[in-house]
């Protein structure tokens, strides 16, 4: 296996990197580039899984459609979409909620993967979103198919098998999902080709990440406190491991990834592959430094990483900084950005008011 060797800020500087990091070189094309095929290949079958969607026949249909008094007239039309995909005799449906801004100018559309509402998870703030001037795909992700072992529901059982080993997990189903929806939302005008994103927070960042990598429909995506099997590198991060995020979610992964809990080494790809697929595109991270779960050094090293690929493509990745990030850091001045609040493992308005202004700004 060919390395790749780190001088970067965090491996000069910080004490958990006294040592050079080596990670898996990425695998690149004839004509110098990353080959996306090889790259996304390798991720499906040792971590993600794939799906098995042949024959699928996907509509969509309007359920209802406000025009009137959604939230105090900020949002100019509020549409549920029901989603069906079928596949022989099964079928299945999820919703999808569109929230329109009351505005003249092109939008941003993002298709937010989101929690069920609670006071405690209330990780899309619609309201804020339509007086900063950008439309909502929202789709809660228990819709699509529940958070468990349970692939019987849903639209699970028409995407995968879980007797092979190389069979999707549910991080890899909701990326399809949101695949689904960012697809339709530009054959149906709903969206530009320049203005579509996929959002998403936790083990949402994670599949927000792979529907980016997977569906180049996405001209960026926001993956938020991702942490383990998301944006961070895998190889000596701190807090949650693949160990441990596959002995408590083991369904979220093809059953083939279990085989590198505490064996990280052996590993012919890091979470780098996964960020260096959005190349060129734009890639928003943002960290906490309360959520040592997610480890920041290892999601802003993951970004310095992706970076090399950035710069093949003729792009900057993540803005070269001799900077530890530290409470405040704010990097958007490339197609890469990364934020570090305070605070805990959440989806803040501070991390929404970073990301819509890191993908304003490029637009500008």
């Amino acid at each position: 296996m060919s390395e790749l060797c780190f001088s970067s800020a965090l491996l000069n500087d910080s004490e958990r990197y006294s040592k050079e990091l080596r990670l898996p070189d990425y695998l690149y094309s004839e004509d110098g580039h990353l080959d996306r095929q090889r790259t996304i290949d390798v991720l499906l079958d040792c971590e993600y899984g794939r799906i098995s969607d042949e024959n699928i026949e996907l509509t969509a249909s309007v359920v209802k459609v406000r025009t009137e008094s959604v939230y105090a007239g900020k949002c100019k039309q509020h549409i549920l979409f029901d989603f069906e995909l079928r596949k022989q005799d099964r079928r299945s449906c999820f919703p999808v909620d569109i929230f329109i801004p009351n505005t003249d100018k092109d939008y941003p559309l993002i298709v937010a993967l989101d929690f069920p509402i609670d006071v405690n998870k209330c990780y899309c703030p619609i309201e804020e979103l339509m007086d900063m001037g950008v439309a909502v795909a929202r789709v809660l992700y228990t819709d699509i198919t529940s958070d468990d072992g349970d692939f019987d529901n849903g639209i699970a059982p028409l995407l995968t098998d879980r007797s092979k080993p190389m069979s999707a997990g549910k991080l890899m189903i909701w990326a399809y999902a949101a695949g689904l929806i960012g697809k339709y939302m530009l054959e149906k005008g709903y969206a530009s080709s320049d203005k579509l994103y996929v959002s998403g927070h936790s083990r949402l960042g994670k599949s927000a990440l792979l529907a980016a990598a997977l569906y180049t429909e996405f001209c960026g995506v926001h993956s938020n406190n991702s942490g383990c099997s998301g944006v961070a590198i895998s190889r000596e991060k701190r807090g949650e491991t693949i160990s441990k995020i596959c002995k408590q979610f083991p369904y979220w992964f093809a059953p083939s990834y279990l085989k590198y809990a505490d064996n990280e080494q052996s590993m012919p790809f890091d979470q780098h592959y996964l960020t260096a697929l959005i190349s060129p595109r734009k890639l928003s991270i943002c960290a906490a430094v309360q959520d040592t779960w997610a480890d920041t050094e290892a999601q802003f090293l993951s970004a310095e990483a992706a970076s090399v690929i950035y710069e093949r493509d003729g792009v900057v990745g993540l803005s070269k900084t001799r900077e530890i990030p530290t409470v405040g850091y704010s990097n958007a001045r490339g197609n890469i950005g990364f934020m570090l609040r305070g605070g805990t493992h959440y989806f803040s308005r501070d991390d929404w008011k970073f990301f819509i202004g890191f993908i304003k700004s490029q637009k500008e």
